[in-house]
Order: structure tokens, then sequence, then C-alpha cells
């Protein structure tokens, strides 16, 4: 079996953008999992990043930026759940409160969003994409395309259970994945439904470049 931290070494990834933060879960995993490479998080809600800018100051090679990614630079409403790892600018549908009743939403806060061209301007060398925005992630790449680009991979969460209104289905965004030059590396279970614990609501799915190794070279955007 194969993981990230495979991934990591063999793309030699030295820089992560982590769009989508939270308290820095992810960045934390990956110094447990040996990276020691830049890290640059971005998390648009006042509690969470302030736990996130605690966490990335005593760490050195860790960056924390307070705000949101989208298709365009502006503002936006968050739905701020009770649970903060399901914050999302989306609403939820009525099937979420099938899943978890924690994802009720406690408030609402405005927040500022920039897109991703703009958030990894400073970034260079071999970068893994993480975006964990809560079924927004089409938009954070639409404000995107030069990163992606020269992205080495891209990991996100894609679900098979809406829970958000206006989110992609799995497939489609599989789809859409490819048709910008991207297929499957890994694919992982993460949370699993409230009412079928054996059925999950939704996958981890690093993405990485198509290319010769598939036989053809990536299509054009």
């Amino acid at each position: 079996m194969r993981d990230l931290v495979d991934f990591i070494e063999s793309r030699k990834i030295d820089a992560v953008i982590d769009v989508g933060a939270n308290v820095g879960q992810f960045g934390e995993s990956l110094r447990a999992d040996g990276y020691r490479g830049r890290i640059v998080s971005f998390e648009p809600t006042a509690a969470s990043f302030q736990e996130l800018a605690r966490k990335a100051a005593a760490d050195g090679n860790w960056e924390a930026h307070r705000c949101g990614l989208g298709a365009a630079a502006g503002r936006a409403t968050l739905h701020a759940s009770q649970l903060s790892v399901f914050n999302s600018i989306l609403e939820l549908t009525e099937t979420a409160k099938l899943h978890d009743n924690r994802m009720a939403v406690d408030h609402t806060e405005e927040i500022q969003v920039i897109t991703l061209d703009q958030a990894a301007e400073s970034v260079s060398g071999n970068i893994l994409l993480k975006i964990d925005t809560q079924g927004y992630e089409k938009q954070v790449i639409e404000g995107g395309r030069q990163t992606i680009a020269r992205a080495a991979g891209i990991l996100m969460e894609l679900p098979v259970i809406h829970t958000y209104k206006g989110e992609w289905h799995f497939h489609e965004a599989v789809q859409y994945m490819f048709d910008i030059g991207f297929v499957p590396a890994q694919i992982q279970a993460v949370g699993y439904h409230g009412l079928d614990n054996a059925s999950a609501v939704d996958f981890d799915c690093l993405f990485r470049p198509r290319g010769q190794v598939d036989g053809h070279a990536p299509q054009a955007s």
C-alpha cells in the first residue's frame, strides 16, 4: 500500500499549499509523518485561525493566512457549523443533518476571499495543493489555473452524498480534473454516514498530472 507520504517523497514535494486549514490538522499530520518543507495555510474562520496561527508560529516553516479562497477576490458569507471542520461558504442540504447533527450552522461570518493564484504568488518549488473547503473546491481551482498548472499533486475531499447545496458529485469532480489534465493517484475514505457506518460520505482523492505514463499528453485547458 502507498500513501500520501510516499507521493510526497516520490515528487520531492517541498511546498504544501493548505486551503481550508481549519485548526491545522493537515499540517500537523504532515509533520508527524516526517515532512519538513514549507507549509502555507489558509483559513477564514476567526476561532479556527487563532489556533492555526499559534501552531504555525511555533513551527518555523509554516505560514498561516486568514482568508478564504474562491474563483474571484471579494467578500463572502461563511456558515460556521457547530463542529468547525464542517464550515463552508455553501449552505447545508437537508441531507446533512442525517449524516451528522454537528453540521448545524452555529453562526455566520463575513470573510475575505482571494484567488489561489494570488495566494500562491510567493510559493515555488514542487507543490502539493490540498483543498478541503466543504464543497467549494471547484471554485478554488477556477481561481488558480496558473497554480494548478505547476502543481505536482492536488488533494481534495470529494463527496458521494451531497451535504452542501451546489457542490459537485464525485464523478463530476473526477471528470473535471481529467479535463484539466489530472487523474487520481490515490483514493481513501474519509467520513462515514451516520445512518450507514459502512458507507463513506466522502473520499480524499489525490490527483497527479497525466502525461507520458498514461500513454498520452495532458489535454490543454
